[in-house]
């Protein structure tokens, strides 16, 4: 009941209302409000019994209408750039609709680009895309520490890298696993395009590993040998 009573009111509403309200002030469409108190000095024997009946309660109506819209109003334009709910938008934008899509893309337009590229051959393309992505995603997730935005959360945010920020620290959420298996399934793409090949494997193991090891529960705000702790 609260939520319908602070939903914002149109202006096309609040037209129609006053609208209505002018003509009750006009004829006998509310002839069951009681009648205003008698006005002394101007006029209070001539006044019509309609408009000693309607005018003084409907403007009283028309003036609350107006101040509550003009809230409203105020309100909705205080509230500009903070349309979502949380404290930190860290913790969710992995959440936002379409992100993993476009994240998925991204890795397909990184591959096309490579293999646009006369002189890189089909294995080098699928090793430099894995190396590429795993090198962003540890930048992106385990290395820089803070937010973008302005948080009152008293700096909590500021010594902690995205991947932590994430969903409140909670393990093993959708986000979570999802950019957990993306590596892996890249990392068997570019093992099957390159053959297999021994130096391919190994370099692409080792980018497999940076990004997995970051992100397991044990290494959750761990800082090995002080390295990016502040």
């Amino acid at each position: 009941m609260s939520s319908r009573l602070n939903k914002p009111i149109s202006s096309s509403t609040a037209l129609q209302v006053m609208f209505f309200l002018h003509l009750c002030s006009f004829s006998q469409f509310c002839p069951g409000l009681p009648p205003a108190p008698p006005r002394t000095g101007q006029h209070s024997a001539e006044a019509s019994p309609i408009s000693g009946r309607i005018i003084s309660p409907v403007w009283q109506a028309a003036l609350l209408f107006t101040h509550s819209t003009a809230r409203v109003k105020t309100r909705a334009n205080m509230n500009v750039g903070t349309a979502h709910s949380e404290v930190n938008p860290n913790t969710r934008v992995m959440n936002s609709r379409g992100i993993w899509l476009s994240y998925v893309l991204g890795i397909g337009l990184l591959h096309v680009v490579l293999l646009s590229i006369p002189f890189f051959s089909v294995p080098v393309v699928w090793t430099l895309t894995n190396i590429i992505h795993n090198m962003s995603m540890y930048i992106f997730l385990h290395t820089v520490k803070g937010t973008p935005f302005e948080t009152p959360d008293q700096g909590k945010a500021r010594l902690l890298t995205h991947w932590e920020q994430m969903d409140y620290g909670v393990q093993f959420t959708a986000s979570r696993k999802f950019l957990t298996i993306m590596p892996i399934v890249l990392y068997f793409l570019t093992s099957f395009y390159t053959k297999y090949d021994r130096i391919h494997f190994v370099i692409n193991t080792i980018s497999l590993m940076s990004v997995l090891i970051p992100k397991l529960p044990q290494f959750h705000g761990v800082r090995i040998f002080g390295i990016n702790k502040y």
